[in-house]
């Protein structure tokens, strides 16, 4: 497939020119500062920001006058957690209109992440990383690394200190971070600054890794980290769009081909070294193969194939053939199984707590195994593959409501997306199914043309 804007997709060690390291975003020549250290004895906060510390201890003037976490490469523990006491991490939690414009600033360098890239920052001027990156890096540390695939101790023990050596891993890191944050405080527009910025520079960097004629092995888990982190970040946005224009309809969202360009990377790379990789416990669990196990011994109390995708409809098959039309709707229905058979669960009373890792795994790399053909359905508007996407999206919103914050905007405006494409295109044979589909979920129109699910965040999961 061929490139199509800056979500172009991407190259599998082929020959090709790699993407210079020392210009920015926009090819423009890097300007390198030279070190000169003003004082080795100030604080590490006033060495990042590239001022004067008057290094009064335990916290310079600088720092008090701004209200900055002050920390000195000597304090001891006890020093530190008095100086930072003030700071609330569930302040950081907190909506926009609780904690005012300006998001959550001045947060503590308290970790051995933050640290190590604070005095990298400060030591060696490495360019592009400041005092609101740093931020992003501890946000990312103590909070978003909590809701994506693994679990916390891994991303501290062996995905940070990669992002400390690769910068477009780090960048990938900073761009999923700052999502997190546009989640929790929609009205910092800063967030989304943020995560435009970083977004460019770690998909330059990268398609820059996989554009040459050789990746060495020490890059294989950084590629893959990085791959499941511009996946999360793909999801995290409602219109992941392909090309330069700001467009919100559906046909022109890249989430299906980038998760289908994102999985075949990670696939292709993990091959090649399986026994040598960070991530082979996680691959060798298996935790897709285990939730289809598990649907596979429960039995449907209400009739999804017939109710919301009207499969006795679904086009004739023929010897040699996979099928006639409609070929990628069918494939993409039955993936759906598995979900439907978490939903009637939950309808059912089912504790699934316990195969909900699972369960937002399989719901996250759905998109990546949507058939050529139904991407081409999709952007032809065709009903079966629109209400095919609809019973996705409905799903992804109830199942994961409370759970998975990287999925709540995207499903929420596909749903409304797709229910007005729908509603435009006029009576079809469709209706009933999309009439069941409302009913199911509990959809309701607001006054301003969205659709909400009624109830959708009473499913509470056990922690």
């Amino acid at each position: 497939m061929a490139s199509s804007g800056k979500f172009g997709v991407f190259s599998l060690l082929s020959p090709s020119t790699p993407a210079g390291t020392g210009v920015d975003n926009r090819g423009r020549p890097i300007r390198q500062r030279r070190f000169h250290a003003k004082s080795r004895q100030g604080c590490i906060t006033c060495k990042a920001r590239k001022v004067k510390c008057d290094e009064r201890r335990p916290v310079c003037l600088k720092c008090s006058k701004r209200g900055l976490a002050c920390e000195f490469g000597s304090t001891t523990e006890k020093e530190r957690t008095a100086s930072l006491g003030h700071h609330s991490p569930d302040a950081l939690e907190t909506e926009n209109d609780q904690c005012g414009n300006d998001g959550p600033r001045n947060l503590p360098f308290s970790s051995v992440i933050s640290r190590r890239l604070l005095s990298r920052t400060a030591e060696l001027g490495t360019p592009g990383f400041d005092l609101d990156s740093l931020q992003l890096m501890y946000h990312f540390e103590h909070f978003t690394s909590e809701t994506l695939l693994f679990d916390k101790p891994f991303w501290e023990k062996h995905i940070l200190p990669l992002a400390l050596q690769h910068e477009y891993l780090m960048h990938a890191i900073m761009t999923i971070s700052a999502s997190h944050l546009l989640y929790l405080q929609p009205r910092v527009r800063e967030h989304n600054k943020a995560a435009a910025l970083h977004l460019d520079s770690a998909l330059s960097g990268f398609r820059a890794s996989l554009s040459g004629l050789y990746l060495p092995q020490a890059q294989y888990d950084v590629v893959i980290a990085c791959g499941f982190i511009l996946l999360y970040y793909a999801w995290s946005v409602p219109f992941f769009n392909t090309s330069d224009e700001d467009s919100t309809k559906i046909e022109s969202d890249g989430l299906l081909w980038f998760a289908a360009g994102i999985k075949t990377v990670i696939v292709t790379i993990y091959s090649l070294k399986p026994n040598d990789s960070m991530f082979q416990a996680y691959f060798e669990a298996e935790p897709v193969k285990s939730f289809y196990e598990w649907s596979e011994q429960t039995n449907f109390s209400y009739d999804f194939g017939q109710k919301f995708l009207d499969q006795s409809q679904a086009p004739v098959r023929h010897p040699g053939l996979a099928c006639v039309s409609g070929c990628g709707s069918v494939n993409a229905a039955e993936r759906l199984g598995p979900v439907f058979h978490a939903l009637d669960a939950i309808r059912q009373g089912e504790d699934l707590s316990v195969i909900m890792p699972a369960v937002m795994t399989y719901m996250l790399m759905w998109p990546s195994k949507a058939m050529q053909d139904f991407q081409e359905e999709i952007k032809r508007g065709d009903h079966r593959a629109l209400v095919t996407m609809l019973s996705f999206y409905a799903s992804s919103w109830t199942l994961l409501s409370g759970r998975a914050w990287w999925a709540y905007h995207r499903s929420k405006v596909m749903c409304t997306e797709i229910l007005g494409r729908l509603d435009t295109k006029g009576p079809s044979v469709w209706d009933q199914n999309i009439l069941n589909i409302k009913e199911y979920f509990g959809f309701s129109k607001n006054v301003d043309g969205t659709w909400e699910i009624k109830g959708s965040n009473q499913i509470i999961w056990p922690a």
